[in-house]
């Protein structure tokens, strides 16, 4: 059981890491004209989102800095319904989410290392 949370958390790091690889150097205004890269961040939301979900309650609470219920309801928001998504809310969730949730992720994983 706790190698299936270790690769979820390593999940969040790669997806929320790709999202920021995409979205490198870009601005909104960037990103709204970019379907390529929408559609790329969209789905690495999902997936990330997805990998937040298979997390034990008491993992995610041990990182309270991250906003894990968000990311678990906009993965399935997405999941239902990829078509009509705001770019400005995926935006706000690129720019301030998923940079806590890589962190906090991140910050695990290397806690787990020393142990």
């Amino acid at each position: 059981m706790l190698r299936d949370w270790i690769v979820n958390l390593e999940d969040v790091v790669e997806y929320g890491s790709k999202i920021a690889q995409y979205t490198a150097r870009m601005s909104l205004e960037d990103f709204r004209g970019n379907d390529l890269v929408f559609d790329a961040v969209v789905r690495n939301l999902e997936l990330l989102g997805g990998a937040a979900k298979r997390l034990p309650g008491e993992v995610t609470a041990s990182m309270p800095e991250a906003a894990w219920s968000r990311a678990v309801v906009f993965g399935d928001v997405i999941a239902r319904r990829s078509v009509g998504l705001d770019p400005r809310i995926v935006w706000d969730l690129v720019q301030t989410k998923v940079p806590e949730l890589v962190r906090s992720s991140s910050a695990a994983l290397a806690r787990l290392k020393h142990q």
